[in-house]
Formats: C-alpha cells, sequence, structure tokens
C-alpha cells in the first residue's frame, strides 16, 4: 500500500529568527569532524531556504502562515471586537492581565510549561517579547471572554505553543487548548490546527488537525488529523486510481493518528471533502483582536473605556 514517507522532518517556514535559532542548535554539538561537513551543511541549508521562499507566503513578522486546504472553498470571515471592560469580565481580565504581565516579566507561562532560559527582563528581551501575541475574546462561543496566547519566542519551535485559557467556576484559571501556533478560528467554536511539519508528499496542501469545542466539557475534542499526496510534488507511485476527482491530491484523513497513521489507504477528495463539511459547513473564518504582548497593551485589559 502507498503511504506517505518523510523526506525532510521539518520544513523551514516560521522566519528568518526560528532559522537562525535552529541552525544554533544543530551546531551546538560537538564538533568533531571537521570544516568540510559544516560548509556542507550551511549550503544545503541555504539550497533548502531558497526552495522554501519560492513557495511559502511572505507573512507579517511574528504571524504564522495559515494552514493551506487547497480544496476548500474559501469561507466567509468574521472580526470578533475587543470588548470594553464590565463588571461580569472584570475579574478574568484582571486574572488574564497578571498571566500575561508575569510572561512579560518573567518568560513563564502558567503551570511553568515553558522554560524562561537566562531570561531577566532586560529592555531588549522585553521588546523581543512583543513578537508574542494575545487576544482577549469570546473564541468558543459560550459567552464568556477566554484569554488566547501565541508564544513564539521560545528557543526551538517545538516550544512555540498557542494556548486558550478559560476561568472555571471558582474563578481560577483553567487551560482549554493548547497546540503548535499555527490556527484557523470557526465561529462554530471548531479549530484547524496546521501542523509544526510538512510530512513530504502534501505539496502546497499543509497537513493539520480539526478540533471542535466541546460545550458540556468546556473543552476541544480532537476530531480528526488530515495529510494529503500532491500528483505534481510526488508523481512516482502516485495512487491515480484512487483520485477519482483528478484534483491532483489523495488525501489520509485520520480518526486515530495513534492507530492509523502509515496504515490506512489515501482517498479521493470528495471522500475528504466530505469528512471536513461534517465539522465546517456554514462556519466562518473568525479574525481575533491580536495585540502584540507589551505593558501598554496588557494594561487595556483592564482600564475603563
Amino acid at each position: 500500500m502507498n503511504v506517505p514517507k518523510t523526506y525532510f522532518s521539518t520544513e523551514l517556514h516560521t522566519g528568518r529568527r526560528v532559522l537562525r535559532r535552529r541552525l544554533e542548535d544543530l551546531f551546538a554539538a560537538p564538533r568533531r569532524r571537521g570544516v568540510f561537513p559544516l560548509v556542507c551543511a550551511l549550503l544545503l541549508v541555504s539550497m533548502l531556504g531558497s526552495l522554501v521562499a519560492c513557495d511559502t507566503p511572505s507573512v507579517p513578522s511574528g504571524t504564522q502562515p495559515e494552514p493551506t486546504v487547497s480544496a476548500s472553498a474559501p469561507l466567509p470571515t468574521v472580526s470578533l471586537p475587543a470588548l470594553p471592560v464590565t463588571e461580569e469580565n472584570r475579574d478574568a481580565r484582571t486574572l488574564y492581565a497578571q498571566v500575561l504581565t508575569t510572561l512579560l516579566d518573567e518568560n513563564l507561562l502558567p503551570g511553568e510549561i515553558n522554560d524562561p532560559g537566562g531570561y531577566i527582563g532586560t529592555v531588549e528581551e522585553r521588546e523581543a517579547m512583543a513578537e508574542n501575541q494575545f487576544a482577549v475574546c469570546d473564541v468558543d462561543g459560550d459567552g464568556r471572554e477566554e484569554l488566547v496566547i501565541q508564544y513564539l519566542t521560545a528557543n526551538m519551535v517545538a516550544g512555540m505553543r498557542a494556548l486558550i485559557y478559560d476561568t472555571d467556576e471558582n474563578g481560577d484559571l483553567r487551560l482549554q487548548f493548547s497546540e503548535f501556533p499555527n490556527l484557523t478560528f470557526y465561529d462554530n467554536g471548531a479549530i484547524q490546527a496546521g501542523w509544526s511539519h510538512n510530512q513530504g508528499l502534501a505539496g502546497d496542501f499543509w497537513p493539520y488537525t480539526l478540533y471542535v469545542y466541546n460545550p458540556e466539557s468546556d473543552l476541544y475534542r480532537d476530531v480528526g488529523s488530515v495529510d494529503a499526496w500532491s500528483r505534481d510534488f510526488q508523481p512516482q507511485n502516485y495512487p491515480a486510481d484512487t483520485d477519482t476527482s483528478n484534483s491532483g491530491f489523495v488525501y489520509y484523513v485520520y480518526r486515530d493518528m495513534g492507530t492509523e497513521y502509515g496504515v490506512i489507504p489515501p482517498v479521493d477528495e470528495s471522500e475528504y471533502l466530505q469528512w471536513r463539511e461534517e465539522y465546517l459547513a456554514g462556519a466562518a473564518e473568525l479574525e481575533l483582536p491580536w495585540q502584540s504582548l507589551t505593558a501598554e497593551h496588557i494594561q487595556t485589559l483592564t482600564a475603563a473605556g
């Protein structure tokens, strides 16, 4: 059976700062093989960077590229407004402001889920922290505001996180969602989370996991993940018999990644779209009121309008 294979473990799609950090990590190990392998590695990375630059859209600094879903029709976009402080949201916003202030001052997320490193809050470090973003809004549609954080300044790509915090019945902070910061939000509570890596055969299609909001548990549920095989990107052994729509793509729809990855066969575009529409039919994309992580923006959360 034809299944996707990994040719490169990472696509360099998160900007020059991340590329520089990755190179630092790669060459931090003891060097025992001389200068020639290092020069070869640098040349290889340079060539790969040029190739990626040809097919990766340019995005503003501090943002992540959106996952590409080549077979789906564009959805309408709804902008969530930044609401004023009220008696109902004041306590939650005060708590959210404390979380953000600790992140800015100490580079520490709740529950110590990140490594603050040697961060001491210098002017330069705090300016760099402004690359991180946050939004306070009702992203899941439950009538309460959540705190959404895009933590992008981790030392390694694996440490980057998108986090959604809510408050429980006692008013305490509660982690609701955690994923790699490559998200698309929908107004029915769904979230499309692009993988941190493109596994090799998908071409312009970026693999993702789809989550839906469960109002009973007030949490998000993983309903499946999607990878693809692009005929143009890898024509050799392409399963043309499966591609009955002749779209140039076949899709791997994993309901359970743990047991199905590398095992189940691909499906035609029509079957993939039917699965996707089950969760996103009629949904609109949400544009969150993002702000950079600065003291001034944090203060607006609790300041009277």
